[in-house]
């Protein structure tokens, strides 16, 4: 017959057994606390990382949009630097007129004869010689709908009108305004301090016959890429070299 003493270790040690049990294990409830804890976790991570994702993309998009905004004011100024005219081209004593230089210029419109023209194919029959304007025009983008658009208008080679015919490319979208003013050396130095801006140029009037500009004020007003209601407005010069007309 079994004593007392004898059965309850063993009893203990099974009570142990399951009380050591009970102690490691997790309830239902516990297990869905954590895994809502832990979903919690991925949600707020996932929202970071997007909204970090999308703040990269906004950036990186203002950076692209500012960097094609100082690439087409560049252009602009380049090519507003080889403005030129020629005598010989314009003598109205020729039975035909084959082609005629000029400038003509407006507040908002700048037509030109330029020295910088770029041959794009090998073996191209076309000198250095262009016609060149700016202005602001109408156009759909790539969705249909209409936007201003600063384009650039280049003929090569240079025929007899310099404010017609060539190809036309945007050069910059979203654009509210073009403004141009044009320096006139000669009336600055009439009197001391006077400001020599003007607003129109036309070298077929008697006033600027022969003669370009010797500095154009160039003002581009467009959406502003950092969203707000306000315009960017972006203003620079551009400085003609040849400012008395060629004579070969």
């Amino acid at each position: 017959m079994r004593s007392w003493s004898s059965v309850q270790p063993h009893h203990s040690h099974r009570l142990a057994e399951r009380s050591g049990w009970k102690k490691s294990g997790m309830t239902l409830i516990e297990i869905m606390i954590s895994i809502s804890i832990l979903a919690a976790i991925m949600a707020f991570a996932w929202s970071s990382f997007a909204l970090s994702a999308s703040k990269q993309e906004r950036m990186q998009e203002i950076n692209e949009r500012l960097h094609g905004v100082e690439q087409a004011v560049n252009r602009i100024v380049r090519d507003m630097s080889t403005a030129f005219m020629t005598v010989h081209g314009n003598d109205k004593s020729q039975t035909e007129e084959r082609y005629k230089t000029g400038f003509l210029g407006d507040n908002d419109r700048v037509d030109f004869t330029s020295m910088g023209y770029v041959r794009m194919f090998r073996n191209e029959k076309v000198g250095d010689q262009s016609e060149i304007s700016y202005f602001v025009k109408v156009m759909d983008n790539e969705e249909g709908i209409s936007e201003r658009y600063l384009v650039r208008r280049e003929q090569a080679p240079i025929n007899d009108d310099f404010t017609k015919g060539g190809t036309i490319i945007p050069l910059l979208d979203h654009v509210q305004s073009f403004k141009l003013q044009y320096w006139d050396d000669s009336k600055a130095d009439r009197a001391v301090n006077s400001d020599g801006w003007i607003d129109e140029w036309d070298t077929e009037t008697t006033e600027f016959e022969n003669r370009l500009p010797s500095r154009i004020k160039i003002e581009i007003e467009i959406d502003d890429p950092l969203g707000s209601d306000e315009p960017m407005l972006i203003t620079t010069q551009a400085q003609i070299h040849l400012t008395e007309a060629l004579d070969f």
